[in-house]
């Protein structure tokens, strides 16, 4: 922070608690940092009081010069002696470790001494105000509400409702489902009206923000704290998130974006960093999950009917847009309240070319998405017959039979994702979470179709249960951690991982292919006597003793546990 050519510094932490643990401490070690500074601007101030009054008195003098030295001998003893600046060995102890939380009062020159901006950023269920919207029940369920509070073309339909003009609107609505009708009723949300009519005065304070302070913070201003914390990344100078903000693209194309190439990032915790990696590009599609989008297929076809007979204008400026290029019309630049959307990996001829003519129509990319249901279905009936059984297939070889049995072609499968999402952005369906399912099928289509050449980086598994249920499933398991991880070694200077159980040490370079800059393990110290492990990994009876979830209602582990 005191070096001018640093950028921000980025800490990435994997739970909400750990978060704000960060934050305290934080506000902590700042609040230390800005009281050392402080004391040193008054000791600076106190010698240069006291040389100027030394310069004064010697130009006051004109006697002899022994005279001088006389007196100075004699008032040496009565002279006072300059200030000690006062030592501090540590932050004081406080009852209240929220007493540094929110913005800096203290110091004029802001949390730190230097102006510091330390801010956390979370899902929207975390940091909502919006008595409506936490009325939901999960996850999903409020970042539905939201969507449909804060989304372009329902304040469009909200502004137009004020005016008068909400007849033809109403109208229209009658035709449509009955989630879209509860869409058009629904009032906006009056935090974000406040933010987006505050524009460029929606600044904050210098200090720090967790998020019991950001949503205080934003209640008291009438702001969204979601929104306005996105808007204050790019003016904050420390930033605590989670891992998927910066390792997992649908996310990090829309909140890291901006981040300076001097940034530091710093992964705590980072034993495990190389599963995330690989969560970000797996994807697991069940036969029910298939089900849904059919469903979902269904869904979209209606809504295209309806589109198409009241506003068939939208259909073909997208169609437009489309054969213009996605870079060109901005299509890749998604709303930010539209997190859902983004895509998780983008080849450069998807970004840079138009999409292919077979699948710009809506209803000629809805037959498309329909066949590769039907054959994903057809594969997992093969597992689950007589001869079935586990499977495994490289990507090359699974699009092949893909392309052989459908008649597909492999180009527009690469744009099956993003081609859904400009699908759902011009129907403005209000809840994406109900088409997490055909998303599922776009994306495994879109990844097996851009990582089909070369060395197989990912593995086509099906099997006939997964998870411990009946249900069949084909799974698309990334096999290279550094898939996820090499935009930003490539991006920033600095990136730290660190853990208290990182080991061994020399294996995560190559798992994560890179070649580190500082390696270094340094001694753990503690404060009390250390306890001998002893591990135990079968009972008397030979049976495993295990702490997995799908093992914890055995009985045999729970008799283990209490012999």
């Amino acid at each position: 922070m005191a070096n001018p050519n640093c950028g921000k510094l980025v800490y990435c932490t994997r739970t909400v608690p750990e978060m704000n643990s960060v934050m305290e401490e934080l506000g902590v070690v700042l609040g230390y940092r800005s009281e050392q500074l402080k004391l040193d601007r008054e000791s600076n101030n106190a010698s240069v009081g006291e040389g100027g009054d030394d310069v004064s008195s010697q130009q006051g003098l004109s006697g002899d010069v022994n005279m001088a030295d006389a007196a100075d001998n004699n008032n040496a003893s009565s002279s006072p002696k300059p200030k000690k600046r006062k030592r501090i060995y540590g932050p004081k102890k406080s009852n209240n470790a929220r007493e540094n939380m929110g913005p800096c009062q203290t110091d004029a020159n802001g949390s730190g001494g230097n102006g510091t901006l330390a801010l956390c950023l979370s899902s929207r269920r975390n940091m909502c105000i919006n008595e409506r919207v936490l009325r939901e029940s999960d996850r999903e369920s409020i970042d539905a509400a939201c969507r449909s509070m804060t989304a372009p073309w329902a304040l469009e339909r909200a502004k137009k409702k004020s005016s008068g003009l909400g007849g033809e609107l109403e109208e229209e609505e009658e035709e449509g489902q009955q989630q879209q009708q509860q869409q058009s009723n629904a009032e906006t949300c009056t935090y974000y009206d406040g933010f987006k009519s505050a524009g460029e005065a929606t600044s904050m304070p210098s200090g720090i923000y967790d998020l019991e302070a950001l949503r205080k913070w934003g209640k008291g201003k009438n702001w969204c704290p979601y929104y306005l914390t996105r808007q204050a990344i790019n003016h904050a100078s420390v930033l605590v998130f989670n891992y998927q903000y910066m390792l997992d693209p649908k996310v990090a194309k829309m909140v890291s974006k901006e981040l300076e190439s001097e940034s530091i990032i710093v992964f705590d915790e980072a034993h495990n960093i190389d599963s995330v990696c690989i969560e970000a590009f797996s994807v697991t599609i069940q036969s029910r999950h298939l089900e849904q989008a059919t469903r979902s297929l269904g869904r979209l076809t209606s809504e295209i009917n309806r589109v198409k007979a009241s506003d068939s204008a939208r259909l073909q400026q997208e169609y437009q847009n489309l054969v213009n290029g996605l870079v060109d019309q901005g299509l890749l630049d998604t709303d930010p309240s539209e997190t859902g959307l983004a895509s998780n990996v983008l080849s450069p001829d998807v970004i840079n070319e138009s999409v292919p003519g077979n699948i710009r129509r809506a209803e000629h990319f809805i037959a498309f998405m329909k066949k590769i249901v039907e054959h994903l279905k057809a594969r997992l009936r093969t597992v689950t017959g007589p001869s079935g059984g586990v499977t495994s297939e490289t990507p090359l070889a699974f699009l092949h039979r893909m392309i052989t049995t459908t008649s597909l072609e492999a180009k527009p499968l690469k744009f099956s994702y993003s081609r859904l999402s400009s699908l759902l952005r011009t129907l403005q369906v209000p809840n994406l979470d109900d088409f997490n399912a055909l998303t599922d099928v776009a994306d495994f289509a879109s990844l097996v179709a851009t990582y089909s050449e070369g060395l197989p980086r990912f593995a086509i598994i099906m099997e006939p249960t997964v998870g411990g249920t009946p249900n069949p499933g084909i799974q698309l398991a990334c096999l290279d951690s550094s898939l996820a991880i090499a935009p930003l070694f490539k991006r920033f200077g600095s990136v730290v991982i660190t853990s208290g159980t990182l080991s061994p040490i020399d294996l995560y370079p190559k798992l994560l292919q890179f070649e580190p800059c500082i390696s270094a393990s340094f001694n753990m110290s503690t404060f009390r006597p250390c306890i001998h492990p002893l591990v135990i990994t079968r009972g008397s009876d030979q049976l495993p003793v295990s702490t997995k979830f799908q093992d914890r209602g055995d009985m045999g582990v729970v008799r283990n546990y209490g012999k």
